[in-house]
């Protein structure tokens, strides 16, 4: 069970492929069902009107609730980043924890304030329970099979991929080719920028106002840290098709791919010589299949 939460997830809290009033859409309308069809905690000894009267209140509390906990999360990650990053099913239950918890006390204002019922400790809890029984059920359920569903995809689609990749032609002859090519990825030309053959560079990551490029020299992996972004390499290996940005913070050679693999947040890429797995950003899945397709398929 632990180790199933430690697993990396593709959260859409933290993610922005998916609309704020999207998903606030799909749990407001929820709630209003369940409240509507179930009538769960006495409800069903009310008239219909009244019913459905408070089940449109607390469908767009709710509403409410998920809009402005998504506009935060997501706030946090466009500026860190490291929420995505650092993502797993655990992360993901927490925070779905957190968004009922945040309902439940709404809900229990507006019980007070819009339906005039008075507020006490007592009243407090059971707001808090009563949507936490509504929703974590759904919530764990979703998260589990979403999980499951995405590593199978992703763990067989990297198997097709990888099954076009040619090794045929090892990077050495590669390199010799382009012995003469050298870029100076630096931007404030500095004494510690040298000069780096592209061919030999396996990837090049972000490291705030910097790059660090991960390139061969004498068959041993080196690493230099030069002052720059990965716009800017991009552009100076403009011409060298064989490099992809495939994340937004990694900017990969392809014929250096021996390996890719899959899980629940997309693909992972293998490089010769380095450890390192290289992400791939879940947007760029179906570009980087036909990218592999142009540059290593033979």
């Amino acid at each position: 069970m632990f180790k199933i939460l430690k697993q990396p997830y593709p959260s859409n809290l933290v993610q922005f492929d998916l609309p704020n009033i999207k998903a606030a859409s799909v749990a407001g309308i929820s709630v209003f069902l369940v409240l509507v069809l179930l009538r769960p905690f006495g409800l069903e000894n009310y008239r219909l009107v009244t019913i459905i009267s408070d089940a449109l209140i607390f469908g767009f509390v709710t509403f409410l609730g998920v809009s402005l906990n998504l506009s935060v999360f997501k706030y946090i990650n466009k500026r860190s980043g490291a929420l995505e990053e650092n993502w797993t099913v655990g992360s993901e239950i927490a925070v779905q924890v957190w968004i009922l918890f945040f309902i439940g006390t709404l809900n229990s204002l507006t019980d007070h304030f819009i339906c005039k019922h008075p507020i006490s400790v007592s009243i407090f809890f059971k707001w808090l329970i009563q949507t936490v029984i509504i929703g974590v059920f759904p919530s764990l359920i979703f998260v589990f099979i979403r999980q499951y569903r995405l590593l199978k995809t992703y763990a067989a689609n990297a198997q097709v991929i990888e099954a076009k990749l040619t090794i045929s032609e090892p990077p050495e002859i590669f390199i010799q080719e382009q012995t003469n090519s050298a870029i100076y990825f630096g931007e404030d030309n500095s004494d510690s920028d040298v000069a780096i053959n592209p061919a030999t560079v396996l990837y090049i990551s972000a490291a705030d106002n910097y790059i660090r490029l991960f390139y061969l020299e004498n068959n041993a992996l080196r690493n230099m840290l030069v002052r720059g972004t990965l716009k800017g390499a991009e552009e100076k290996l403009v011409f060298y098709t064989s490099f992809y940005r495939c994340h937004r913070s990694y900017l990969v050679n392809l014929n250096f791919i021996r390996h890719i693999s899959g899980n629940a947040t997309g693909y992972k890429l293998h490089l010769e010589g380095t450890d390192e797995l290289i992400p791939v950003s879940r947007s760029l899945n179906n570009e980087i299949s036909e990218k592999i397709n142009t540059i290593l398929v033979a």
